[in-house]
């Protein structure tokens, strides 16, 4: 398999907060924790960051921590897209000044494009940065499905460099293993299903289970027909119990790693009864 542009274990991480301000005390602790145990990139402003909540000052100041507290020890990519073409673009050029190693676009929400208005927003996006680009397709949460054929087009573009796959379908994926050109970076955007994804050609996972247990992930993802499948999906079920990133809060709570588990609205924190069966099945996992 030819050296993908991305790959390995990336946390798509979460935005501590603490009495509605960005919480950097425990960013920073959760920073060391992920890297202490071998992460190897992470995304930030994404939807795990709740980054629709985020102000453009608290996106630069998040951005600016993040960078240097990693100090280049690993990729930091930026979640710049929304479903304004025109605000993408905006954003992904100003904050290509940052010492970025890529942008992660969503496909546009709410406005249901046709595929050729798919490629035609991404298209004008990457243009916006000579960094590189990997697009994101998450069906469950955008309602527009990024097809293969589409992703074939953009991977035509210089600066787009992969995909997050985020729709669950192991067909998919094999599609785009035996249809990318090399060097294109196909990443599982789905915990439960990385392990065959990567199996079947993918080259890493964008993962929000990371956050709790990073170093399972990274052993799996090195060989992952030895990986632990079960023990992953199981995790994964409590993880996603209810819209992310409102689980993943609350556990990293519960580890100490974050003071508050707390959300911005429209999300909320976990409720007492979801969160004592969470509780219970993690203890049983040892993850708690």
């Amino acid at each position: 398999m030819s050296k993908a542009f991305f790959s390995g274990v990336t946390t798509a991480l979460i935005t501590p907060f603490k009495k509605g301000e960005i919480d950097f005390k425990s960013l920073k602790k959760l920073l060391c924790f992920q890297l202490d145990n071998k992460i190897q990139g992470f995304v930030v402003c994404g939807s795990t960051g709740e980054a629709a909540t985020l102000t453009l000052k608290e996106k630069e100041k998040l951005i600016d921590f993040v960078l240097k507290e990693v100090d280049g020890q690993v990729p930091v990519i930026m979640g710049t897209g929304t479903n304004n073409t025109q605000e993408s673009f905006d954003l992904t050029k100003k904050f290509s000044k940052k010492k970025l190693q890529g942008f992660l676009l969503v496909t546009p929400y709410y406005n249901k494009p046709p595929q050729r208005g798919l490629f035609e927003h991404f298209k004008k996006v990457a243009s916006a940065t000579k960094k590189p680009v990997v697009v994101y397709n998450v069906p469950s949460r955008t309602v527009t499905k990024l097809e293969v054929q589409t992703v074939w087009k953009l991977s035509k573009i210089k600066n787009i460099v992969g995909i997050k796959e985020a729709a669950g379908d192991l067909n998919v994926i094999s599609d785009l293993v035996n249809q990318m050109p090399a060097g294109f970076s196909i990443l599982s955007g789905d915990d439960e299903t990385f392990l065959p994804a990567m199996e079947r050609g993918a080259h890493g996972v964008i993962s929000v289970i990371s956050h709790v247990v990073p170093q399972l992930c990274v052993e799996a993802s090195q060989d992952p027909k030895r990986g632990d499948l079960e023990k992953i999906k199981a995790i994964s079920a409590q993880i996603f119990v209810e819209s992310n990133p409102i689980p993943v809060k609350w556990v990293l709570k519960e580890m100490g790693i974050i003071e508050a588990a707390e959300l911005r609205l429209p999300l909320v924190t976990l409720e007492a009864p979801t969160a004592m069966v969470v509780k219970r099945k993690l203890k049983e996992l040892g993850i708690l």
